[in-house]
């Protein structure tokens, strides 16, 4: 939970520069540069990041027109009040809280919810089947301690540690058990809403909201293109690794709207998290 909070008040960028993987550049269309070209997370992400950003500062523009329209609305700030004291009053004190006075500081909490609650989440989850499936790629848990030097079990890994590991993680029910939740947590339903969707086309009425989050969409595919294209330079090797099993995790999918990308497909990004 306290992360979570710690990533409503951050965001992408913010977190790579902590990283040391990027550096501040003005003049890049995510205002950083990657110090490392080949990482399709954050090359994806940025991208993702960056589109939601904008279609979340074009959608408030519609409503706050200045930071005092903001500071007025009392339902906001209630929100914002209870969000800090209520949810997490534990934290309510933390330097790091956005005071909430002006659209900026809504414009980034918004954006980062929206990115927790969809492109991080199925860059983290939807390729654990993908990687995990594979029982000893991901041990879900290991029986025995790692044996002490000079013993018995310490030579007998030495000689034949392919035998100790066998013998070290889960059982055969317990992996299975493992491997059968992995499976249903990385599929994707056949009436799956991926970002850049709705469900309901009448969600709003205002045709300024409904062109934003149009020229969202085309934005959210033109990434897909993107990724496909980035996916093909074989320059780029981390994208396909000695598998050639290419990183789709971040392709929105938003142009998927018959649901072909149902089940095991490690691959789009759902408008939200049910966990």
């Amino acid at each position: 939970m306290r992360r979570t909070v710690r990533q409503l008040v951050t965001c992408m960028v913010l977190i790579l520069n902590c990283r040391g993987m990027a550096v501040r550049d003005p003049s890049s269309p995510h205002k950083v540069r990657l110090l490392l070209e080949d990482y399709p997370y954050a090359v994806d992400g940025l991208a993702i990041w960056t589109a939601i950003e904008q279609w979340v500062t074009e959608y408030l523009a519609i409503y706050y027109t200045s930071d005092s329209v903001l500071q007025s609305d009392v339902e906001l700030q209630a929100w914002w009040k209870e969000v800090r004291e209520v949810g997490h009053g534990d934290l309510k004190d933390a330097a790091w809280w956005p005071k909430m006075k002006t659209v900026a500081e809504l414009v980034k909490a918004c954006a980062t919810i929206i990115w927790t609650g969809s492109a991080l989440h199925a860059a983290v989850n939807f390729g654990q089947y993908p990687y995990a499936g594979y029982h000893p790629n991901k041990p879900s848990a290991s029986r025995r301690p790692m044996p002490e030097p000079d013993s018995e079990e310490y030579s007998l890994l030495a000689r034949d540690p392919e035998k100790v590991f066998i013998r070290t993680i889960t059982n055969q029910m317990q992996a299975i058990i493992g491997i059968s939740l992995l499976e249903i947590l990385s599929k994707h339903s056949s009436d799956e809403i991926y970002l850049g969707q709705r469900d309901t086309p009448e969600w709003t009425s205002d045709a300024k909201a409904l062109e934003a989050f149009k020229r969202f969409g085309m934005r959210l595919e033109g990434i897909e293109s993107q990724v496909v294209a980035l996916n093909g330079n074989p320059q780029l090797k981390n994208r396909n690794g000695p598998a050639q099993f290419p990183y789709m995790l971040l392709y929105p999918n938003t142009s998927d709207h018959t649901g072909e990308a149902e089940g095991l497909t490690a691959r789009g990004i759902p408008n939200s998290i049910s966990i």
